[in-house]
């Protein structure tokens, strides 16, 4: 969500920090509730391990989307219609986080394959496996990408006075208008 106005010194990184916490915050969000589904249908779940474990892949989550933006991954759809610009983020997006995922349990499997083989993780074997997992998180990231589309267009002030803001009384919504 850029206005596009340069960004240094203190407001730079206060600019960067909470673009990563925004960031952070909705991967959180998903990945507890994933966390707390699991622990209410699974019984041999630990909700308090998990839920730190949920966190730190928040963390590292937020740093490949930042790395992604950096890379500007999907820019060749901003002068799309909005719609493409969203799927395909959320597409590739998707896809780097699954990559990651499945790194990361391939490096588990690795390190500890006492560890591994019993555990929670994703079966790496099992496509059916990382094919749902790829599209709950594409499917998880187009409201995260709508969002941020739409401030792209608008621009951050504009997101921020739509969702902040008290509207005027008597402000006309879409699709109230007289024609």
């Amino acid at each position: 969500m850029s206005t596009g106005r340069p960004h240094s010194g203190k407001t730079g990184w206060f600019f960067r920090l909470r673009h990563f916490f925004f960031i952070f915050a909705y991967l959180w969000l998903l990945l507890s509730v994933y966390t707390l589904h699991n622990t209410l249908v699974l019984t041999d779940w630990s909700l308090v391990a998990h839920f730190g474990a949920a966190t730190l892949k928040a963390l590292v989550f937020a740093k490949f989307i930042l790395i992604g933006e950096h890379l500007k991954l999907g820019s060749r759809a901003e002068h799309l219609p909005l719609i493409w610009p969203i799927l395909i983020k959320s597409a590739l997006f998707s896809l780097v986080l699954i990559g990651f995922n499945l790194a990361e349990e391939a490096l588990l499997h690795w390190l500890r394959p006492h560890e591994a083989a019993g555990g929670d993780g994703m079966d790496l074997g099992s496509l059916p496996a990382v094919l749902s997992l790829t599209v709950m998180i594409f499917i998880a990231l187009i409201p995260f990408f709508g969002i941020r589309e739409l401030g792209r267009v608008i621009g951050e002030d504009g997101m921020f006075d739509l969702f902040f803001r008290k509207r005027p009384e008597g402000a006309n919504t879409p699709g109230t208008d007289a024609d």
